[in-house]
């Protein structure tokens, strides 16, 4: 079995790289909107090891790169949907596996979300589900996406309205946010979700990308006090 520190350190990395892989996905995706990138070369080449290479299909990124300058900034390119959504899956995964630790960092977030911590630990566990068992091009709940959820939620005896308000500010200053009100308000009603309901009508897209700032935030505040 592996050392728990090794396991909290894998998991936090996790965080920390998915969300860099957001920000980059990002620009790269403004990239491919606003300039002709199908007039490079798009000829490329992976070697995995000595001996064997894999060579990727130029017909198929020159299609996504023109389907990319079809969408105006503000829409969503498909590029955009991968990386943005398999971003959000990553973060809420691996902060869900962190929280799974009996560590320090379970500790320090107990801390920071005091009577709000297991709101916060079902939100990230519902965001985390419904974007690992997805089939749907619209993302459409499915039952075992928040049944787990809310047999929790009962045994604990808790509302199952679950809701997380944060107030950098209030609770993580030292990240210096960029006014006192900036931060997240979440709700989800558990006992009202039903199969083929669509994912973005109950967490929002500036939700998911608020939760995934937070959850980065938390590892970036957490690590700081740690290595201190």
């Amino acid at each position: 079995m592996m050392d728990t520190d090794v396991l909290l350190e894998d998991a936090l990395l996790l965080v920390e790289q998915n969300f860099y892989f957001l920000n980059m996905g990002e620009f790269l995706g403004k990239i491919a909107k606003t300039e002709n990138l199908s007039e490079r070369s798009l000829f490329v080449v992976k070697k995995c090891s000595e001996g064997q290479a894999y060579y990727f299909n130029a017909e198929i990124i020159y299609e996504l790169l023109e389907n990319a300058r079809e969408y105006k900034n503000e829409e969503m390119s498909f590029f955009e949907y991968f990386v943005e959504f398999n971003a959000f899956r990553g973060i809420c995964m691996a902060m869900v596996e962190s929280l799974r630790l009996e560590s320090p960092f379970q500790d320090y977030i107990k801390d920071k979300m005091q009577d709000q911590y297991e709101n916060f630990f079902d939100i990230l566990s519902f965001i985390r589900n419904v974007l690992s068992h997805n089939t749907h091009a619209e993302i459409r709940l499915n039952d075992k996406d928040f049944d787990g959820t809310l047999k929790r939620i009962r045994r604990m005896r808790r509302n199952e309205k679950v809701t997380l308000s944060f107030r950098y500010s209030e609770t993580l200053p030292e990240i210096s946010p960029p006014n006192s009100q900036y931060g997240l308000d979440i709700g989800i009603d558990f006992l009202s979700l039903k199969k083929g309901d669509a994912f973005l009508d109950v967490v929002t897209l500036w939700d998911l990308f608020m939760i995934g700032e937070l959850c980065f935030n938390l590892v970036i505040s957490y690590r700081a006090i740690y290595n201190q």
